[in-house]
């Protein structure tokens, strides 16, 4: 890596496209600051799919009177290793782009390091008023996040997603943070964690590069575990086992990939053991999100018999005619919540452990 400096604008979330937002609107700027650098080798690496974004890296390199700068068209499966550095030396040599280390020292930017940008760009999502792409200081409390984005619910946590890693409660809003992430996700009391979990944990299997023991053979068995306790199949040691794997896998991991997925899972249950014992020992879900944990039931005050619900239920699961006030066969009923997008009468709901009290059989509506 000698001479040589690198750009790499290949998206480490494909959803949350830091470095193309930024290199769409400096394109010129950031040609400009790579043919300025005395290096000799000059690389700018871009998704081979990306044909837009790589012709006009190629027009504007044209207008250069004396350009040595290649473009490395990838082919990009995994997101994450683009992340990792190493990875990105494996590239440029002509290899895979699969990690061997942990990032060191290397003469290779993201478009926002390329610019000098003081400020750290990210994208947020969640059950918040404001989505979409936000500029922060790079040393930033999760609160002064928060607040940018308004939400009139209850605040639950907040994840920082790769290379962070990391999961908060609201005990954490004003501990200041290093913001090196292109992804947030904000959860209020409408979200289950454990929920969550499963989604951010599968999401680490799918990125993992299978290089090491410890990261993909670690984020499978995180996912197996997370995904047997959501199934209602916990037992009461998984936390402790999880525990057991994820510190292994923070210490003996190959690269940062690994590190990030457990200690995701790490600091998810340091603040909502409780939330996730929850469906291990009591069988519940907090939030009614887990399909396994709620059933779904008509309430014959509102139910008008109109039959809908019946209609578009693809089971048979639910009982009664027209004008009859109907009933849920919860032994056929898998919890897919159509029946809830088709009641105009808000007259079914979910229900976790307490369930409401309603008819065995169905019988006339008296409306």
């Amino acid at each position: 890596m000698d001479n040589t400096i690198v750009c790499n604008t290949v998206p480490i979330y494909s959803e949350a496209p830091v470095s193309l937002e930024i290199l769409k609107d400096n394109i010129s700027q950031v040609i400009d600051s790579i043919s300025e650098d005395p290096m000799i080798k000059k690389y700018l690496i871009v998704d081979k799919k990306d044909k837009k974004t790589i012709d006009l890296l190629k027009e504007q390199i044209k207008t250069l009177p004396d350009s040595n700068i290649e473009i490395l068209e990838t082919e990009v499966i995994n997101n994450f290793v683009y992340g990792n550095l190493t990875a990105i030396e494996s590239l440029i040599k002509g290899e895979k782009p699969i990690p061997y280390g942990i990032n060191k020292k290397l003469p290779i930017y993201s478009v926002e390091e390329l610019l000098g940008s003081k400020n750290k760009a990210v994208f947020i999502n969640g059950n918040i008023k404001n989505k979409g792409l936000f500029s922060f200081n790079k040393n930033v409390k999760p609160r002064d996040i928060l607040n940018q984005c308004r939400s009139d619910n209850k605040f639950k946590g907040m994840y920082f997603g790769y290379p962070m890693g990391t999961l908060i409660s609201d005990e954490q809003l004003d501990d200041e943070i290093e913001l090196t992430t292109d992804y947030i996700f904000i959860f209020d009391e409408s979200h289950c964690i454990l929920d969550r979990l499963v989604d951010i944990s599968k999401r680490y299997l799918s990125e993992s590069c299978g290089r090491c023991v410890f990261g993909h053979e670690g984020t499978t068995q995180i996912y197996m575990i997370l995904s047997d306790i959501a199934n209602k199949r916990g037992k009461a040691e998984d936390i402790e086992q999880l525990l057991d794997l994820c510190n292994q896998m923070r210490n003996q991991s190959l690269c940062d990939i690994g590190i990030a997925a457990g200690n995701t899972v790490i600091t998810a249950i340091n603040n909502f053991k409780e939330e996730i014992l929850g469906h291990i020992i009591k069988k519940d879900c907090k939030a009614a999100v887990c399909s396994k944990f709620i059933t779904y039931h008509i309430l014959d005050d509102k139910c008008n018999g109109c039959n809908e619900c019946q209609n578009i239920c693809e089971e048979e699961a639910i009982l009664g005619k027209k004008r009859y006030i109907h009933i849920i066969d919860q032994d056929e009923c898998i919890q897919c919540g159509s029946c809830i997008s088709v009641c105009g009468e808000e007259a079914i709901i979910k229900a976790g452990r307490i369930k409401p009290k309603t008819l065995k059989k169905p019988i006339p509506c008296k409306n």
